[in-house]
């Protein structure tokens, strides 16, 4: 297993769907940066009719030591969980079918 890159949202409002001017997108680039992003996401969809535009700032980055020993963590004690639980359903087939 080897560390994962991770992506977090920057909790800045970008509001340029609607004709907004480049030198406020500049400044807007320019203050993610320093809130630590790295990629925008854009993404367009119509629905009935109607269309949107959401856009997001997002920082990436691989995941610090901690956060891989717990994501480690994690996937050790659900893959246990799923064998416990399949030991459990084999004793429950063994003694339906008398095995």
């Amino acid at each position: 297993m080897k560390k994962e890159v991770r992506q977090f949202k920057v909790n800045y409002l970008l509001e340029w769907g609607y004709g907004v001017e480049i030198s406020q997108i500049r400044k807007d680039l320019d203050e993610l940066e320093k809130l630590g992003a790295t990629h925008v996401e854009i993404e367009a969809s119509v629905y009935y009719d109607s269309a949107t535009l959401e856009i997001n700032a997002i920082s990436e980055r691989i995941e610090t030591d901690e956060e891989f020993e717990q994501r480690k963590k994690e996937i050790e004690f659900r893959q246990e969980q799923i064998r416990q639980n399949e030991l459990k359903q084999l004793e429950q087939l063994k003694s339906k079918y008398g095995l």
